[in-house]
C-alpha cells in the first residue's frame, strides 16, 4: 500500500519520525561507513550488514544524526511535542548512540524494516514495564494531536537470554481522513548486547511478518557471534 505524500507529511509532523529514515521514511544516498567511535567499531563484528536484509528491502547503515532520528521514532518519543499523561513518555531504546548501529531498509510498498544493535546496562523488562503501563495516551505536536495505543505481544521463540515484543499504533486526524503508523518491535538481549528489529507500516497496511522474523533471527544470531 502506497501512502499519499500529504499523509506521510502529516504523520511526520505528528511523530517527528525521521525514522527509518528513522523507520518511517527512506534515506537517499549510498551506504555509509560506520561511525568512528571505538565503542561502535567494536560492535561491527556483531552487526548485521545491509546486504543481509530480506529481498525487497534495500538497506542502508545510518550515520549518527539519522540514526538518532530513527531511534527517536522507534521509541515513540515526540521531538518537541508533549505526551499526556506525561508519565507515559516512552523511555529511550538505547543509552548511548556511540555504542549503537542502525541499519534500515524500505520496501516499494512503503513498509520499513530497521535493525538496531546496541550495548545495554538494563534489562528488557524495563521497556516492557513502560509499554504495559501505558496502553493508551496522546501526543500533541502544535495543533495536531495523535492517539497512541501500545501493547505487549508474545515474544519471539528465538534462543535468547531476554526477549520482548510490542506494538505501538499512532493515529491522527479525524474520520474520514485519518493517518496511522504502526511500529512492531522484536527485541532480544544477551550478555549486555541488545538487538531490536522493527517493522513500520502505514494506515492499516499489514506487517511483513516473514521479513521481520527473518531479519530479527539473522541479527540476533550475529550478535551472539554465530
Amino acid at each position: 500500500m502506497t501512502v499519499p505524500r500529504r499523509a506521510r507529511l502529516l504523520l511526520a509532523a505528528v511523530l517527528v519520525t525521521a525514522a527509518s529514515a528513522g523507520c518511517a521514511q527512506s534515506i537517499d544516498g549510498d551506504p555509509v561507513a560506520a561511525p568512528s567511535s571505538q565503542a561502535t567499531a567494536d560492535l561491527d563484528r556483531l552487526a548485521i550488514s545491509p546486504n543481509e536484509f530480506p529481498a525487497g528491502y534495500p538497506a542502508t547503515r545510518l550515520p549518527a544524526p539519522q540514526a538518532a532520528d530513527a531511534l527517536a521514532d522507534l521509541s515513540g518519543r515526540p521531538n518537541g511535542g508533549s505526551v499526556t499523561p506525561s508519565s507515559c513518555l516512552p523511555p529511550p531504546l538505547v543509552a548511548d548512540l556511540g555504542s549503537t548501529i542502525v541499519v534500515t531498509g524500505q520496501s516499494s510498498s512503503g513498509g520499513n524494516l530497521t535493525v538496531v544493535l546496541t550495548r545495554a546496562q538494563t534489562a528488557l523488562a524495563d521497556i516492557a514495564d513502560a509499554v504495559a503501563r501505558c496502553g493508551s495516551y496522546t501526543v500533541d505536536m502544535g495543533a495536531i494531536r495523535s492517539t497512541v495505543r501500545a501493547e505487549i505481544l508474545p515474544p519471539s521463540p528465538i534462543d535468547t537470554q531476554q526477549s520482548l515484543a510490542f506494538r505501538r499504533t499512532s493515529t491522527s486526524g479525524r474520520a474520514p481522513v485519518t493517518v496511522s503508523q504502526t511500529t512492531t518491535v522484536l527485541a532480544a538481549q544477551n550478555d549486555g548486547i541488545r538487538v531490536y528489529a522493527a517493522f513500520v507500516s502505514f494506515s492499516g497496511a499489514r506487517v511483513d511478518g516473514a521479513a521481520l522474523d527473518q531479519v530479527f533471527t539473522t541479527a540476533v544470531q550475529r550478535s551472539r557471534g554465530r
